[in-house]
């Protein structure tokens, strides 16, 4: 069984530096020491926050999405305007109210159909869809609720995706940010290209794609695409929920620099991620709205990009800094 990809680069950084690397998790390695000299730190993958030179309150700021709203809103950062509501009732005495499913449907409705909604404390894209119509935010709700407690609400924003990534202050990539498509053959029909690519998502614990999706791009789920045809799949543009990057760079323009920098350091965090809509009508930066940040961001841009020598400096600083200093 392959290790999780931060046990990969924390146990590539270990043999790098001299240091012993230990899986604690029975051969499934999603949690690990690292020692060297006498001093150890142990970290992890999936439900551990990889990096430790990230505080636990950062990172748990960070997956929460409305509190990052509310954070880099008092920082008078960008952010998109979001409704918090709760998809089932198990802690309603825990809350005030207007925060019901039925308060989620009428704020939908004053907001305008369609409505972008995603969990509060989700990742990876998983549940992030565009919502038509009430109809299907009742089922959204229904959906999202096996797995998560709340969600959010906001407009659907359209524009360029950026990700940049920072490190104590520092860039270390960007990425624009492309759209999963379906690929035409001129015989197989759309609904059937979807769940061919849903197939691909059974198992990685990210929600499929509802079939709503290819309506949402204009389409009938019986057209057939051209050969070589590409219908792009509006919603979500994660890695996670195959999607693509468009372009991938060390070099960081500097409105998206400064952005991003100003948001890991308003949630506190040393090294996060950073995604950016560009709403300008010409795409030249001007106008940047914050996605969200992320406390614990894959570093698979990075590998796909064949940089794994930008992967491995940054887990060698971070254990240096722990363990040598």
């Amino acid at each position: 069984m392959p290790l999780p990809d931060p046990a990969r680069y924390a146990r590539d950084a270990a043999q790098a530096i001299g240091a012993d690397y230990q899986d604690l998790d029975h051969g499934e390695n999603y949690l690990f020491r690292i020692a060297k000299h006498g001093r150890s730190l142990v970290s992890g993958a999936g439900s551990v926050a990889s990096f430790p030179i990230n505080s636990a309150t950062s990172v748990s700021i960070a997956r929460d999405k409305s509190f990052t709203n509310a954070v880099l809103a008092e920082a008078g950062l960008p952010v998109i305007a979001s409704g918090l509501f709760f998809a089932h009732q198990r802690r309603v005495a825990l809350r005030g109210p207007g925060r019901e499913a039925v308060d989620a449907r009428a704020h939908a409705k004053r907001l305008g159909w369609p409505v972008f909604c995603k969990p509060n404390t989700g990742a990876r894209g998983n549940f992030a869809e565009i919502v038509s119509d009430d109809a299907a935010l009742v089922d959204y709700i229904a959906r999202v609720a096996v797995e998560f407690e709340a969600f959010l609400i906001q407009p659907v924003v359209r524009g360029a995706e950026h990700r940049v990534l920072i490190q104590d202050g520092r860039p270390i990539f960007h990425a624009a940010k492309l759209a999963p498509a379906l690929a035409g053959d001129g015989k197989t029909r759309l609904v059937d290209l979807l769940a061919s690519l849903n197939q691909t998502l059974d198992g990685t614990g990210v929600s499929p794609w509802p079939p709503s999706v290819i309506s949402l791009a204009r389409r009938d789920q019986s057209d057939v695409l051209k050969p070589g045809e590409r219908m792009a799949l509006p919603g979500r543009r994660n890695l996670s929920a195959v999607g693509e990057i468009e372009r991938f760079s060390t070099q960081v323009p500097e409105p998206l620099l400064d952005l991003a920098r100003a948001a890991v350091a308003a949630v506190g965090l040393r090294i996060g991620a950073v995604d950016m809509f560009d709403v300008s009508a010409a795409g030249d930066l001007p106008d940047l709205v914050i996605i969200e940040v992320n406390g614990n961001p894959g570093l698979k841009t990075l590998e796909l990009a064949g940089r794994m020598d930008l992967i491995l400096a940054i887990w060698t600083d971070m254990l240096t800094e722990l363990l040598e200093a």
